[in-house]
């Protein structure tokens, strides 16, 4: 009876800070398209046959089909984003739209061309709108910003719950330094996390295709760069929550007084619930 209440007990303590790292991964939704204009125009006479302007639009069509599939893509990739906030969803459909409605302009007119320098002209612009460069990856960084943030919010929560845990162990006479230290390394994780992911998404969020390459590539390279720092730093706070979890199943399985701390203080609504 006593070795299957220490089982339930540790069971329990698990639940409280079985927190999915994978949730956090800076996943990308591929929008590779080569060059933002893969169409190569050589100077040719302006009374060239109809039928070189057909192969010359439908090469340009199909760049312009694969730069609206990108985009289908993004919304996908917002609609599918568990933690990204109401107003940072609805700014970065409104771009995407935006870029959307200019391309299907620009495909019409392009259908419509007679000439080649009008049909050149036109061309030029299928790259204006900075899908690959600019809007793709401001995208994916307020995602992943705004799922970090949620993290560390979740995380202080479970941090709070382990430390009333710890206390009671205490309260009842076990030695537990080692996981009040473990919680203070890992509640200064889950801070630096936030620091560093928080500002991402309101320093990206606002880069159009004009802001292109600068100040635009510096902002996309320092915000990604803070989010895999800060993603780090929420893998530490979870693996330092293992720790103190393996710390205090320890004193369990060496004390039934444990198993009762542990039995007290747990229940299974206790459990939080996934952040995938």
């Amino acid at each position: 009876m006593k070795t299957l209440q220490r089982t339930a007990s540790v069971a329990l303590v698990m639940a409280l800070v079985a927190i999915p790292s994978t949730a956090f991964a800076l996943d990308d939704v591929s929008t590779e398209t080569g060059r933002e204009t893969d169409l190569e125009l050589t100077d040719r006479p302006s009374d060239r046959p109809v039928r070189d302007l057909s192969g010359i639009k439908a090469r340009a069509l199909e760049v312009i089909d694969r730069q609206l599939e990108a985009l289908g893509r993004l919304r996908s990739k917002i609609a599918n984003a568990d933690h990204i906030t109401a107003e940072h969803a609805g700014q970065l459909l409104g771009d995407i739209g935006t870029a959307a409605s200019g391309l299907e302009s620009l495909a019409r007119q392009i259908e419509s061309a007679t000439t080649l320098a009008e049909l050149r002209d036109l061309i030029e612009h299928i790259g204006d709108y900075k899908i690959q460069h600019v809007l793709a990856p401001k995208t994916f960084e307020v995602i992943a910003s705004d799922t970090l943030v949620f993290a560390t919010g979740k995380l202080e929560r479970y941090a709070d719950k382990l430390a009333e845990i710890i206390a009671r162990f205490e309260e009842a006479g076990f030695d537990v330094d080692e996981a009040w230290r473990l919680l203070e390394q890992g509640t200064d994780s889950i801070s630096e996390a936030y620091r560093l992911a928080s500002p991402v998404a309101g320093n990206v969020i606002g880069l159009q295709a004009r802001d292109w390459p600068e100040p635009a590539q510096a902002i996309l390279e320092a915000g990604r760069a803070d989010l895999g720092a800060a993603r780090q730093n929420v893998r530490a706070a979870h693996a330092d929550g293992k720790k103190i979890v393996e710390f205090l199943r320890g004193l369990v399985n060496g004390s039934d007084a444990a198993t009762d701390v542990a039995r007290a203080d747990l229940a299974p609504t206790d459990a939080p619930a996934s952040v995938g």
